[in-house]
């Protein structure tokens, strides 16, 4: 980041100026030392992103919702919508709490909740990835951006769900599990240990958090994070006021929004080439006559008429 201007004083051309980003004389930049420097210089700079596990990397959104439906008709009960909708922006326990008490189950909470990680670390096992997530994250690995993952799972569960994705993985510098910090989201705790553990200790204007959960934006928010929020599409938009941005996939993303190298949009897929005219009618042409050969080859020979048993004389 640009350090603040220590004089307002106007100065000449010959002022050294910042070649990073500005070749050519320019307009001031109010808070850039450099009087002829432009002002995306002086925007926000990250040199590190945090990234979370379970909404940012990989999609595990509705493996809950699937294991809870599937819980519940063990007990011969469905999982209203309206409590569905309710337990989208809540971590484990509570939702377990709430569904257990609105659907009036006959265990505790506490023993649905059990039942219900159980069930979740069997659905788990090899979850997808997020769509454009592997894409960036080797490319901000390659142009030297600190990279840190949080989860929270405990360190054995997380060895659960990266199976198959541990060549991924080495990717991070460090991965923070549930069982390495005190208080779970939305208490800043995990993204503020995972600054630390960055070797330089970078401010957190210089860190990126990507998270797509309510208390995961509170979370870095409070740590005082720029956060990309990537929530289920059916969130409502209330529960995203606190994110930097929100978007849909990691494909949306742009890096140099926030002062990162720039990567390139994939390409987009070629349209098919529209017929000619010309060439429809012929089509249709070809189309008909194999149809009239089709029927011509079906018609066998007449049949002759089963020939009548001829009747006694009396």
């Amino acid at each position: 980041m640009c350090a603040k201007k220590k004089s307002t004083k106007a100065t000449k051309a010959t002022t050294p100026r910042c070649l990073r980003c500005c070749p050519t004389p320019c307009c001031p930049s109010p808070c850039c030392p450099f009087p002829c420097c432009t002002s995306p210089c002086c925007g926000p700079c990250v040199s590190y992103c945090i990234f979370d596990l379970e909404s940012a990397v990989f999609d595990t959104r509705h493996i809950y919702q699937r294991a809870c439906r599937e819980l519940l008709a063990s007990y011969n009960k469905t999982l209203p919508e309206a409590v569905l909708m309710q337990c989208g922006p809540m971590e484990t326990p509570e939702m377990a709490e709430l569904i257990c008490r609105k659907c009036e189950l006959p265990v505790v909470w506490e023993q649905f909740l059990v039942q219900l990680n159980e069930h979740t670390c069997e659905l788990i096992a090899n979850p997808p990835m997020m769509e454009g997530v592997e894409r960036l994250v080797k490319h901000l690995h390659c142009n030297c951006i600190g990279l840190a993952l949080i989860t929270s799972s405990k360190r054995s569960l997380f060895c659960q769900k990266i199976r198959g994705h541990e060549e991924f993985i080495k990717l991070f510098d460090h991965v923070l599990c549930a069982d390495e910090y005190n208080q779970p989201k939305p208490q800043p705790d995990c993204y503020l240990l995972a600054m630390e553990l960055f070797c330089d200790r970078p401010p957190a204007d210089c860190c990126l958090a990507f998270d797509g959960t309510p208390k995961g934006v509170q979370a870095a928010r409070d740590a005082r994070l720029a956060v990309i929020m990537l929530p289920d599409p059916e969130l409502p938009c209330c529960y995203s006021e606190l994110a930097t941005q929100r978007l849909e996939t990691l494909k949306d993303f742009d890096p140099e929004d926030f002062g990162m190298p720039y990567l390139a949009p994939l390409p987009e897929p070629k349209p098919l080439p529209t017929p000619r005219p010309s060439q429809v009618e012929d089509d249709d042409k070809t189309s008909l006559m194999g149809e009239e050969e089709e029927e011509e080859d079906g018609e066998g020979p007449d049949e002759a008429p089963a020939e009548q048993p001829p009747e006694e004389a009396g």
